[in-house]
């Protein structure tokens, strides 16, 4: 619980406010894509009603359920702060220069001082502890408009996962960074936070792929990377995954949750991922958030009261956790344009021989089983994918789109399962796995195939499906899944 002095106590995480929450989706996003409250009368929602439900919220004059959250003031008041340095259209409309005017007074004597800070930053904040000063420190530019070095903005995460800085402050400096659009250094710095690569640990295998997907889950396609990872390890090709149980606000079915509901033991340590790693009836290894970073885990909530996913969304995806004795990749999904360029140069910095970001379904690295409309100058599309090889200490880029049709896989649009829970998903991933034919199989095979052929380990795409197909329809990479849910819970 958090204390806020001579204020109306709160808790931390009261709310979130709907109403609080809407006006967050239109103001705390990119200096040309956030929508000023109140251009129109018939606009929802108004400026005035959102002041006047944080002043009820201070004063304890709504339920619980209902009271904008410390978190949510951070965000929405940051936001205001920032967009004073946007272009004209979309900083401050005149409806909201006026609901401002009309409660400026009210808003001074109410607002905690930390919350009075992010409104107006030259009125100073003075820090409860070490902690919160680091945050406070980077807030000073943040709120500006400016940029952070890598050390300033590891270490401003790393006090934002800690317990001593106020969730008002929290909110605002994620929110402040995503609107600022990150640099590359900031990029980096939030990466290293969570696992940093000093922790990298080398593990006993000749190869080693790390595939990272949204942590947010899949709500509407088939998620195949499990399945793939057991096909990959029937090959001898080495696999880590790494998600969550669930992330708001999307809380789609996840790798944890599908290996859950197949039986496996989902607590693992990184050192048991690494024992399940290199035994060679197993091959691949799944590590959650929890384990890895318990303090990020724990902040999965504030991610809700910001309404914006916070920049480590992006960059979470691209931990590294162990290396392999001969060669490193590393495989990714995005979803907003941008976000590849500097997550795959912190692949080629961390010294990764390969790595591949696809523009797969639903951010993820999976590719579509029909392409659509192929990619332009100007437009990536889904199954877009673009990398490097690193060959004699070179790097060499490579582009392309990725059409199923030119290897077989005949489909008018791309397929959604009948079910979207991850007892469903397990249940036909086994089938497919099993040599029951069909969509599922063939999501399976042709990300298998495109991951090895695009990774430079198998240089045809024929002979990647080929042997592919080979273990899914002998048992072997079954077999493989099976001992790893065995073995899971011989690591206890």
């Amino acid at each position: 619980m958090e204390d806020f002095d001579s204020h109306a106590y709160m808790p931390v995480y009261p709310g979130p406010n709907t109403d609080v929450l809407e006006a967050q989706a239109r103001v705390c996003t990119g200096p040309h894509q956030t929508r000023p409250l109140g251009i129109n009368p018939s606009d929802s929602p108004q400026p005035e009603p959102i002041l006047e439900t944080i002043l009820k919220s201070i004063a304890g004059g709504l339920p619980e359920k209902e009271t904008a959250s410390g978190a949510q003031m951070g965000a929405f008041f940051a936001a205001m702060t920032l967009r004073a340095y946007f272009p004209e259209s979309t900083q401050w409309s005149q409806a909201e220069e006026t609901a401002f005017h009309k409660y400026r007074s009210a808003l001074v004597e109410q607002l905690p001082p930390e919350i009075q800070y992010l409104m107006n930053p030259d009125c100073g904040y003075v820090p409860r502890n070490p902690t919160e000063a680091v945050v406070v420190n980077a807030l000073e530019k943040i709120l500006r408009a400016k940029h952070l070095s890598y050390v300033e903005t590891r270490e401003m995460c790393e006090a934002i996962l800690s317990d001593d800085v106020k969730p008002a402050l929290k909110g605002a400096a994620l929110i402040g960074q995503r609107m600022n659009r990150e640099t590359y250094e900031e990029v980096r710095g939030y990466l290293d936070a969570f696992f940093g690569p000093e922790a990298v640990k080398p593990i006993d295998v000749e190869t080693l792929t790390h595939f990272g997907q949204p942590y947010d889950g899949a709500t509407r396609y088939f998620r195949p990377m499990l399945f793939v990872a057991a096909v990959r390890a029937a090959l001898g090709e080495a696999s880590l995954l790494h998600s969550v149980d669930a992330m708001p606000p999307k809380n789609g079915v996840t790798e944890e949750t599908i290996l859950k509901a197949l039986g496996a033991n989902t607590h693992l340590s990184l050192a048991q991922t690494a024992s399940l790693i290199t035994d060679e009836s197993i091959g691949f290894g799944y590590i959650s958030q929890r384990e890895y970073c318990p303090a990020a885990y724990d902040l999965r909530e504030l991610r809700v009261h910001i309404k914006k996913r916070p920049p480590w969304a992006a960059t979470e995806k691209a931990q590294q956790f162990f290396s392999a004795r001969e060669a490193n990749y590393m495989v990714l999904g995005y979803y907003h344009i941008g976000y590849e360029k500097p997550l795959l140069q912190l692949a080629w910095e961390r010294g990764l021989d390969a790595a591949v970001a696809v523009k797969g379904e639903e951010g993820t690295s999976h590719y579509a089983l029909r392409l659509g409309k192929p990619s332009t100058h100007d437009r990536m599309a889904i199954n877009y994918s673009q990398g490097f090889h690193r060959v004699k200490g070179v790097r060499e880029d490579f582009a392309m789109d990725i059409d199923p049709k030119i290897y077989g896989f005949n489909y008018a649009w791309s397929p959604r399962p009948e079910f979207v829970s991850a007892q469903a998903f397990g249940e036909a991933g086994i089938a497919a796995l099993s040599g029951e034919k069909g969509h599922i199989y063939d999501r399976i095979l042709l990300n298998t195939a495109m991951v090895d052929y695009l990774l430079g380990i198998c240089p045809e795409p024929e002979k990647a499906l080929a042997r592919a197909q080979s273990v899914m329809d002998n048992g072997q990479a079954l077999k493989h899944l099976r001992a790893y849910i065995a073995a899971s819970h011989r690591c206890y």
